[in-house]
């Protein structure tokens, strides 16, 4: 039982962990792709929002919520996720 569950705790961290090091590429991906886009200043504006509080909540360790404002932000500004 005690094998179980340290394989259970085990998987949840490796989880975690590659879900964390998606955010810093996502937030890298939109600082590169700004200085090229074409997108309206106010998507533009929003976008920036949006980046601020996806590095905020990476940072809070809540991943995916950082990852769907990081998605968020870079298709506002035409990117592709």
């Amino acid at each position: 039982m005690k094998k179980i569950l340290v394989l259970i705790v085990g998987m949840f961290l490796v989880t975690s962990s590659v879900n964390a090091k998606m955010c810093p590429k996502l937030w890298a991906q939109f600082d590169a792709d700004l200085k090229t886009t074409k997108a309206a200043a106010a998507d533009v504006t929003k976008a920036k929002a949006l980046r601020v509080e996806g590095e905020k909540l990476h940072k809070d360790g809540t991943h995916d919520k950082s990852e769907k404002a990081l998605k968020d932000a870079l298709k506002l500004i035409g990117s592709k996720v």
